[in-house]
């Protein structure tokens, strides 16, 4: 059980970081603003890469960074990463939700 609950710590974790990092492409992508993009392009294939292939963080990250190169600054780019972040506070939501349902469970349990 201890085992699981790191396992979805790390998971919290891991989404909590691709969530700020989406979330601020979002927004220099709206406002086009192009200082440090690449630099934040570069930290969110950087935490895509540290995932395997078919983890659904990793696809949401890299969906948001192809559509940010492919179409740029501007709604389209910013709409695929309003998406992706709200996909992947989609996806807290539910591991949160797993955690809490494993804690309640452990301690009926004790």
């Amino acid at each position: 059980m201890e085992q699981r609950r790191g396992q979805l710590v790390e998971e919290i974790r891991i989404a909590e970081r691709a969530r700020d990092l989406l979330a601020g492409l979002e927004r220099r992508l709206k406002e086009r603003d192009r200082s440090d993009l690449e630099n934040h392009l570069s930290q969110l294939e950087r935490l895509a890469g540290s995932l395997p292939e078919d983890h659904t963080v990793r696809l949401l990250v890299d969906d948001a960074v192809q559509s940010a190169r492919a179409r740029g600054a501007g709604y389209a780019g910013g709409s695929a990463a309003s998406r992706s972040r709200s996909k992947t506070e989609g996806r807290l939501s539910s591991l949160r939700g797993i955690l809490s349902r494993d804690e309640a469970f452990a301690n009926r349990e004790a």
